[in-house]
């Protein structure tokens, strides 16, 4: 924030983790900066709720390294969060088109569940040395190519696009299907949690377990938020494990660094 004032920069380009550190300390924010870009992550409601009082538009974008990185853009500052609370990643930006498509890659209807796909001039040429990820880029009989982005997500009544979880990350436990991220979002609404993520691990007996890393606030009780998820999520959706983190570990790139987080391994006895 120091360099920002003394260079008067007016945008702040970053993702939802230092957006969030900076709406705990909104006095820091110089009055020159009127625009904030997040992306590379899931921005939550809870990351903004001192900086809506700021004059400075908040902006949601979307759009993996493939093509050319935002696909989609959506301003979050005068916005309702969606019920997860998180916010919409909007619509596709000029020259870009952006559909939900099922697996037969035809267009799903409004509301309905299908992959993100991305067409239009940001669409890369591929990955050098012809990768197994290289089937993720699609020419249709017609020429036209496109991005499967791997991501989930639907079209919202108003034309706007919601992102849910990666289309790979769906887990069994107790021969239950479970999202993490769905769990995740719930875990974030919770008032004495700070920043949560949840993640899925597998145990010596190749069966799932889900883990939660918290960085809690004053006054947070782990009893309370198991009674707060049960309430919320079915019995086998709340993680078996806690654990509880100053800070949560990031790359350089501003993602959760899956390295840095300490192991929680689950040992016992199988029949």
């Amino acid at each position: 924030m120091d360099f920002c004032t003394r260079h008067n920069v007016t945008i702040i380009d970053g993702f939802p983790y230092l957006i969030a550190d900076i709406n705990k300390r909104p006095n820091l924010l110089p009055k020159t900066v009127t625009l904030i870009i997040s992306g590379g992550d899931v921005i939550r409601a809870s990351y903004i709720t001192n900086l809506r009082d700021k004059d400075v538009r908040i902006y949601n974008t979307y759009g993996p390294s493939e093509t050319c990185v935002c696909s989609n853009y959506f301003r979050v500052d005068n916005a309702k969060p969606l019920e997860d609370g998180t916010f919409s990643i909007g619509k596709a930006i000029k020259g870009v088109e952006v559909k939900i498509l099922d697996k037969a890659f035809n267009e799903v209807k409004k509301g309905e569940t299908g992959e993100i796909c991305i067409f239009g001039e940001g669409v890369n040429r591929g990955y050098l040395g012809n990768p197994p990820e290289q089937v993720n880029f699609v020419t249709l009989p017609d020429g036209t190519r496109f991005y499967r982005s791997g991501d989930l997500g639907y079209v919202l009544p108003d034309g706007n696009m919601a992102f849910l979880h990666r289309r790979d990350e769906q887990v069994m436990i107790l021969g239950k299907r479970v999202e993490p991220e769905e769990v995740e979002n719930v875990l974030n609404e919770y008032p004495e949690v700070e920043r949560g993520i949840v993640r899925a691990f597998l145990d010596e007996a190749g069966l799932h377990y889900l883990v939660a890393y918290i960085v809690p606030q004053k006054g947070f009780s782990l009893y309370d938020l198991k009674d707060y998820l049960k309430s919320k999520l079915t019995d086998f959706m709340v993680p078996e494990f806690f654990v509880e983190l100053n800070e949560l570990p990031l790359t350089h790139r501003g993602k959760i660094d899956m390295k840095a987080l300490p192991k929680v391994l689950k040992v016992g006895s199988y029949k």
